[in-house]
């Protein structure tokens, strides 16, 4: 599994190391501009070859940037990968603003990937898979109910797709991982539960669900503690669960 994960900007180049490529905030790129250390870290990352996606913005703002607005984005950071505009619990119009950008990428010769963000509903997956160059899967849309693990199960139900074709916005615990590793991961979660103490192998503690700022710089237990949490997530989803 490749981990990408939300990192304040004090500590970009220590996690860097213990990451596979980079998510960027799109809306955090759009309002710290083109000089500033966070864009030009995501630049850097992306002209020495590392995979550097842009997020849409929807967790943060519950909608998602514009169109434009991504691309602008997109071009200040070098981004490899895009994902696109969606509409919650509205497959045919996140459908058609994935096709939009498809489009506008293909005109104007941008080597930019498409991520699609899955609204929830079996029948779009199939979709997603053919025309996205990656599928993501939020956390809170029930992604259990159709992915299972094709390294341990022998035979697919027809209803699931394998896990590990997917790419996972967020996670629930180490468990899911173990269960349903997925192609890909980004996550805040290392860092914001060692902000509150919480060491990711204890199953009854979670962090609060809020974005991370950005601007704070961790304390050394804390930054030890972050770092553990985040080779347990590389463990756990190279774990086989049966």
């Amino acid at each position: 599994m490749k981990l990408a994960m939300e990192v304040p900007y004090a500590h970009l180049r220590l996690f860097a190391s213990l990451t596979d490529f980079d998510f960027a905030i799109a809306p955090t790129v759009l309002e710290k501009g083109q000089k500033s250390i966070y864009v030009k870290w995501l630049q850097k990352q992306a002209d020495k070859g590392r995979e550097v996606w842009l997020d849409n913005g929807w967790f943060e703002l519950k909608r998602s940037l514009s169109q434009d607005q991504l691309i602008k984005a997109a071009k200040m950071i070098h981004a490899t990968h895009i994902v696109a505009p969606e509409v919650l619990n509205d497959s045919e119009q996140t459908l058609f603003h994935i096709m939009e950008l498809k489009d506008y990428i293909l005109r104007n010769d941008l080597n930019i990937k498409v991520v699609g963000s899955w609204q929830g509903f079996l029948k779009d997956l199939i979709t997603l898979k053919t025309i996205c160059n990656e599928v993501a899967m939020p956390r809170d849309r029930q992604r259990h109910r159709y992915v299972y693990n094709m390294k341990t199960e022998v035979e697919a139900q027809s209803s699931k797709l394998p896990s590990q074709s997917f790419h996972y916005f967020g996670f629930t615990n180490l468990d899911e991982l173990r269960l349903r590793p997925p192609k890909s991961l980004d996550t805040g979660m290392p860092i914001k539960a060692a902000m509150e103490g919480i060491d990711l192998s204890i199953r009854e503690r979670r962090p609060k669900v809020r974005p991370l700022d950005f601007t704070v710089k961790l304390s050394k237990p804390v930054l030890d503690l972050a770092i553990k949490n985040t080779k347990l997530i590389k463990e756990a989803s190279s774990c086989m669960l049966t």
